[in-house]
């Protein structure tokens, strides 16, 4: 009796591992299980198991994790930033500045039309 619990175990176990495994075709613009005529059999998409998908799970708290901690350090930088970048030699306060020179009258400006052509 229990070696026929065993062929049944992995009875039960094989068949399990090739449901996901089914063939889709592609008839037109549409995909589906039954085989058409001028279908073309693709390959099913992977299904990914609860193992995969805890390994994810658990990667993308990881990434969050990080992610939240690399804000953390990026605002820390920010607050601790200078204002503002001072770019040139510093002028002493008591130092007085020139003058602007005064403004000069513009020039008049005369339009002239092309020179007349010469006769030859």
């Amino acid at each position: 009796m229990r070696h026929w619990n065993r062929v049944v175990a992995a009875a039960t176990g094989l068949a399990a591992a090739t449901a996901g495994a089914q063939a889709v075709y592609r008839c037109g613009n549409s995909y589906g299980s039954q085989p058409c005529e001028g279908g073309t059999a693709i390959a099913a998409p992977h299904v990914p198991s609860r193992q995969e998908g805890a390994q994810a799970a658990s990667a993308a708290k990881v990434d969050a994790q990080r992610a939240q901690a690399l804000e953390q350090a990026r605002l820390v930088r920010e607050k601790n930033a200078p204002k503002a970048i001072v770019m040139g030699p510093k002028q002493a306060a008591s130092a007085k500045a020139k003058p602007a020179p005064p403004l000069r009258k513009p020039e008049t400006f005369k339009a002239a039309g092309p020179a007349p052509a010469k006769k030859p």
